[in-house]
């Protein structure tokens, strides 16, 4: 998932090579194994438009948001070394590194990627589970990381409208 891979509004059936990391390569696939039932996406950019990143909203039938993370956390505990490649010909290699998230949500979970091919370029991304919907952050390694307050707050906003 490094930086000059497609754009998350430009992903098709993405497929990992080895199969312990397909969890992680259904992040960006129209066909992941958890279907979604409704989706969102935004962009999220610093005051001058510069650094940002996007977030895609999701929500599942019951119990997929939670087992889609459970699966997540095996894949990037296990998974060091992604390679995952698309239907329209493009290919990532990369490493995957656990990052710590501070607690957000009902669980969360962080990873980085390092670009195989371009060593100083990589994307963070953070997921936040609250109840049956994920939030997924994404930026690139140029950008500024997401303030966790950001995603805390959505997290609250997500719970809010839930009621």
């Amino acid at each position: 998932m490094p930086q000059n891979g497609p754009l998350l509004e430009d992903v098709d059936v993405v497929t990992a090579a080895d199969p312990v990391c397909q969890p992680v390569a259904d992040l960006r696939s129209v066909t992941p194994k958890h279907e979604a039932t409704g989706t969102a996406w935004a962009s999220l950019g610093a005051g001058d438009g510069a650094g940002g990143g996007s977030v895609v909203l999701t929500s599942y039938p019951e119990g997929g948001a939670k087992a889609w993370m459970s699966e997540l956390r095996a894949a990037v505990s296990t998974c060091k070394d992604f390679v995952a490649s698309s239907e329209r010909g493009w290919k990532d290699r990369g490493t995957l590194k656990v990052s710590p998230t501070d607690g957000i949500g009902d669980e969360s979970l962080a990873f980085s990627t390092v670009s195989a091919e371009d060593p100083g370029k990589g994307q963070a991304m953070t997921i936040v589970r609250t109840d049956g919907s994920l939030a997924v952050y994404l930026t690139s390694s140029e950008g500024e990381p997401i303030p966790a307050a950001l995603m805390k707050t959505q997290h609250e906003r997500l719970r809010e409208a839930r009621k």
